[in-house]
């Protein structure tokens, strides 16, 4: 299946950044830990240095492994070290994490944990960017105090650092559960699920996070987090109301409410608001790349492709604009034209994950070098292999070469998540017809017909829906 996605999050989200987030009061029911301002560890610091001794460390040298010696120490240590000042003449403050760190390990005891131990070595981990022994204290801070969001966001951040992206989704929801109004949980959960192509867990993410905070405003995001998701209704009435409160125009706000109409189907309201994006914003691209959207959807491919190709030239680096191209090439009968057009975007980048899917796709789709079908679309799902369009990709692929085992896993797969891509359904459709699995050959082509309606000849989809029902009744 051809993947559009990307230019939707290209066009719509290069410039919007998600508003930083302040400190919030901690919540929930159980106790925080009690972590001292940086000033205490500042004027504790002070008060040795007038004193002109540091009797603690004059401690461990009579006693290295003095665990309340050692306390203090890396207490001291990691306060001076946040604040970057020197300790004594001369001293270098970038060395006081780790002086910080090496003290506090002693001063662990060897039965049970202590949180707020574990709250200040954690944090000395994450800036020494030793992300695995962060998450291990954070880990034990967080179980024991698992109301505490703050010590939950440092988690996170070390599951973060270390690739754990799952493990870092679990600890956010976790939190919320906890703290359903802590909004910066929120926020970064919907960058997470988005990050994972759960378009619709992204969109209920910033709507909780808009409720946790009425002074940011993520409407935008989740709008495009609705688009993406193929919820196109509730994302024009949340761009509708949105540009009708903004004072100036907005170029991503109109170019997402167009796309939202253009999905529903309403060319015409689609056209005026494009029109008015390219009033207010003559040099915007995105004002033409939807009128090319609107020529094809109308049929009219060959303006289409002449203003595409302008684009193009506009725009010579941004491969997202080739894969639709060729998408109209293809629809041209320029069969040829739309595989150079795509192995010129792969000899610039050999790893455009689209650009791989979407060769691969054209071969599979008219039965031209399977063999290599199946490998570009595989290069591809080694690149993004949670994404489904590859999915169907591949899957198709192996149903064209006559693999009906290999098929059917991608195809199911790839219809399970996406559940309103007519596209992917007619497919799941046909292997079934093939498997002679009539029943769930019917039942895949009825959702194809009430999918998105992308991508399919309507009129035999549902010849191919009676013919399989006709079938079952044999």
């Amino acid at each position: 299946m051809r993947e559009f996605v990307t230019v939707i999050a290209a066009l719509v989200l290069g410039g919007i950044a998600v508003p930083s987030a302040a400190a919030v009061p901690r919540q929930g029911t159980a106790t925080a830990p009690k972590d001292p301002p940086a000033s205490y560890y500042f004027l504790l610091g002070r008060h040795l240095e007038d004193l002109e001794k540091f009797e603690d460390e004059a401690a461990l040298q009579r006693d290295p492994a003095n665990r309340e010696a050692n306390r203090i120490i890396g207490t001291v240590y990691a306060a001076l070290s946040d604040q970057r000042r020197p300790f004594r003449p001369g001293d270098d403050p970038a060395q006081y994490g780790a002086k910080a760190i090496a003290a506090l390990e002693k001063s662990r005891r060897d039965a049970g944990y202590d949180v707020n131990l574990e709250l200040m070595l954690g944090r000395l981990y994450l800036n020494a960017r030793d992300y695995a022994k962060a998450a291990l204290s954070l880990r034990r801070l967080v179980d024991d105090q698992p109301g505490y969001p703050e010590g939950a966001m440092l988690l996170a951040a070390a599951q973060e650092g270390a690739g754990q992206t799952d493990d870092e989704i679990v600890t956010l929801e976790t939190t919320v559960e906890y703290n359903p109004s802590f909004y910066r949980a929120h926020l970064r959960l919907a960058e997470l699920y988005e990050r994972q192509r759960r378009f619709t867990e992204a969109a209920e993410a910033y709507a909780r996070a808009a409720a946790g905070n009425s002074r940011i405003d993520v409407s935008s995001q989740r709008a495009a987090a609705l688009l993406n998701a193929g919820n196109a209704a509730e994302a024009r009435d949340i761009l509708q109301a949105t540009v009708q409160k903004t004072a100036a125009p907005d170029a991503a706000l109109l170019y997402m409410l167009a796309q939202a109409q253009r999905m529903l189907k309403d060319g015409e309201a689609a056209a005026a608001t494009a029109q008015k994006l390219k009033t207010a914003f003559p040099e915007d691209p995105r004002g033409s790349y939807l009128e090319a959207q609107l020529l094809r959807d109308k049929g009219r491919v060959a303006e289409a492709l002449v203003v595409f190709e302008a684009l193009m030239k506009r725009a010579p680096q941004d491969a997202s604009l080739v894969y639709e191209y060729a998408s109209l090439l293809e629809r041209a009968g320029r069969i040829a034209d739309a595989e150079r057009a795509l192995r010129d975007v792969l000899a610039k980048d050999p790893q455009d994950a689209n650009a791989l899917n979407s060769l691969g796709y054209l071969l599979a789709d008219h039965g031209q070098r399977l063999d290599e079908a199946v490998d570009l679309v595989q290069r591809a799902l080694t690149i993004e292999p949670a994404n489904p369009s590859y999915l169907d990709s591949l899957g198709w692929a192996f149903f064209r070469q006559g693999k009906l085992d290999l098929a059917d896993p991608a195809l199911t797969k790839a219809a399970d998540q996406l559940p309103r891509s007519s596209a992917v359904h007619e497919h799941l459709g046909d292997l079934r017809v093939r498997q002679e699995r009539f029943a769930d050959a019917a039942a895949a082509f009825e959702r194809s017909l009430a999918g998105d309606g992308d991508s399919i000849d309507r009129a035999k989809v549902e010849k191919k829906a009676r013919d399989a029902r006709l079938r079952v009744k044999k």
